[in-house]
């Protein structure tokens, strides 16, 4: 873990950018508040994605973009209550039946699925967490 502003979460943002790859997954962690929708449109920005949104996709909870990487889908899964809506939100085929990169905030939320995305394809898990300077997050990246 390591200490950081807004500004070294889009450096460390691009610096991921540069790793990633068709089929990967990222999966954004840490409590509401905590940077992970800022992490998110920094990411979104490094790929190449023009005008990120400024907010999460919370309401239409996946949003679909064309990068120089391929496509990159940003899904918020806070909203959704089951397995099921899932299901009907087609959130399934964007991790199985699709090359794109797909960053994901509140995942944790359905374990039975996350343990599923993190069985298939390369996972990075971005760990944003609150810090003892209000300006600052506490971050860590770990792959799998």
């Amino acid at each position: 873990m390591r200490a950081c502003s807004e500004a070294a979460l889009a450096k460390t943002a691009a610096e991921l950018a540069l790793v990633l790859r068709k089929g990967d997954r990222v999966l954004l962690e840490g409590p509401m508040g905590a940077g992970k929708t800022t992490f998110a449109r920094e990411l979104l920005r490094a790929l190449g994605v023009h005008q990120p949104p400024e907010g999460s996709p919370s309401f239409a909870i996946a949003h679909e973009y064309h990068s120089p990487k391929g496509s990159v889908v940003h899904i918020d899964f806070y909203r959704l209550k089951s397995e099921g809506e899932l299901e009907d939100a087609g959130i399934p085929a964007y991790f199985w039946e699709r090359e794109a990169i797909v960053i994901s905030e509140w995942l944790s939320m359905f374990p039975d699925f996350e343990t599923a995305v993190r069985r298939t394809g390369r996972t990075w898990t971005v760990r944003l967490a609150f810090s003892d300077d209000s300006a600052q997050r506490d971050l860590e990246i770990t792959s799998e």
